[in-house]
């Protein structure tokens, strides 16, 4: 019923002008993060030609997760959570804008110290993540926090589809290199600056939130100054990272929503990863055609975000994360089969036919509407079946999982792709999802809940088909 109303609750928590800033800095600061990620692989891709050494930068923005991610959940539980937004985004600023001095001078002499800046500026956004997750409840009412999980949900997809897709691909192919004060600023550097700015702005946005409106739970004792605070949760910070574990693993639904927001999380990395292969090596085409590829993929991702609430009411969330990762593996599967089809038919100018064009920008635009089938579903089981006072460490370790996963299937789809061919590798990646997808109904079924059971006896139950059969 509350999913017919989600436009009309959009706009109840937009009015709230805590939430608004809340939301924009969410917005511009995820936006500018994937940005930065996916030009680092398009500037590494560029420089040196190898899909591993891309793989690398992947694993930068990823093993903070794996190190921080458990830790910065259980010290956003305890901090400030104003003060971790507003600091995380001025040294996100600040690291950024030390990124382009270094892209000034020689990118291949200094490709150590970009990987390096890359892993400082993933190591702080990991407590920026769970701080942001927590805070949500705060600034809503209980009736209006259904509608704040989902308008963060669509953007956060959002955030995705334009700052890991689009805007890198397209920025850097428009924006024209010119000279200022004799030194020379490319496409890159303009990006880089861009971002910085644009941390600086959601810096700005948070601090136009009072802090009387980040409330804590009632249950939850207050904290003593920042150095006492800090120095307790040193000394507690494993045991409450294995408490959070523990409270995931016990909670089989959460459990499974934890691993199908992971498995997606690897997906786009690793679609990342092949973003320049698949433009250059599989559809032998220049890379400035990446963004006429690609951005189908960002529509799909934006416009099934909008629908997925209805779909979700419709089908359930479990249904709709099956249905997802069936789609999403047939998508992945034809996309080199399209070009050994269109090959076999146009052997001369192949790459070139239309045809083929349209059909990979329509699975380019399928796929990413399939992601929306896994993400969102998962996201809001996570949010509805962790309470606030420990959803901070749940957060930070779903983000540990899925990067602790993403860093091995990285380094061998990069290695692979450069053995194998990226055609392979996507072979490869539509049998791993198909399996991925029999496991979850595996999982789903083997654990479900009475009320579950219930829910579905009610659905299947004749009076429910004759309601649904009666003439309105």
């Amino acid at each position: 019923m509350g999913q017919a109303r989600h436009g009309d609750g959009f706009l109840t928590v937009i009015k709230k002008k805590d939430f608004l800033h809340l939301w924009l800095a969410q917005l511009i600061s995820m936006t500018v993060f994937n940005a930065s990620n996916f030009a680092l692989l398009i500037l590494i891709e560029k420089a040196t030609g190898s899909t591993t050494l891309v793989g690398l930068a992947i694993i930068c923005f990823s093993l903070p997760a794996v190190i921080l991610g458990a830790p910065a959940g259980v010290f956003v539980d305890r901090m400030n959570k104003r003060r971790v937004l507003w600091g995380s985004n001025c040294l996100r600023a600040l690291a950024s804008l030390v990124f382009v001095i270094c892209l000034f001078f020689d990118r291949h002499l200094l490709l150590v110290p970009i990987y390096l800046l890359t892993l400082l500026i993933s190591a702080i956004s990991q407590f920026f993540t769970p701080a942001e997750g927590s805070t949500i409840p705060m600034l809503v009412n209980e009736e209006e926090l259904s509608s704040a999980l989902s308008l963060f949900n669509i953007t956060f997809m959002l955030s995705q589809a334009v700052g890991y897709i689009v805007l890198p691909s397209i920025f850097l192919n428009v924006a024209p290199t010119f000279q200022f004060l004799g030194i020379t600023i490319d496409a890159f550097e303009q990006l880089y600056i861009i971002i910085a700015l644009l941390y600086l702005v959601c810096a700005l946005l948070i601090t136009f939130i009072p802090q009387t409106s980040f409330k804590l739970p009632t249950h939850q004792p207050k904290t003593g100054p920042v150095t006492t605070e800090t120095l307790g949760v040193i000394r507690n910070v494993w045991n409450e990272t294995y408490q959070g574990w523990s409270f995931v693993r016990r909670n089989k639904q959460l459990f499974l929503a934890v691993v199908q927001l992971s498995f997606a999380g690897v997906i786009i990395y690793v679609l990342g990863e092949l973003a320049t292969p698949i433009v250059t090596r599989l559809l032998q085409l220049p890379a400035t055609a990446m963004a006429f590829v690609f951005a189908p993929a960002g529509i799909g991702l934006v416009a099934g975000s909008v629908i997925m609430p209805r779909i979700i009411g419709y089908l359930g969330g479990a249904r709709a994360v099956i249905i997802g990762t069936a789609i999403l593996c047939f998508s992945t599967l034809f996309l080199p089969l399209a070009t050994v089809i269109t090959r076999a038919l146009d052997p001369h100018g192949w790459n070139t036919n239309p045809w083929l064009l349209i059909s990979v920008a329509l699975l380019m635009l399928i796929a990413g509407s399939a992601l929306d089938f896994i993400n969102i579903p998962a996201q809001t089981s996570i949010q509805e079946l962790t309470p606030d006072w420990i959803k901070g460490r749940v957060l930070a370790l779903q983000l540990m999982l899925y990067n602790t996963c993403s860093i091995p299937v990285i380094l061998f789809m990069g290695g692979t792709a450069d053995t194998f061919g990226v055609d392979n590798v996507l072979y490869l990646m539509s049998a791993c999802e198909l399996a991925f997808g029999g496991w979850c109904l595996y999982y789903a079924r083997k654990h479900r809940t009475p009320a579950d059971n219930e829910n579905e006896d009610v659905k299947n139950s004749p009076e429910t088909d004759k309601i649904s059969q009666k003439p309105s």
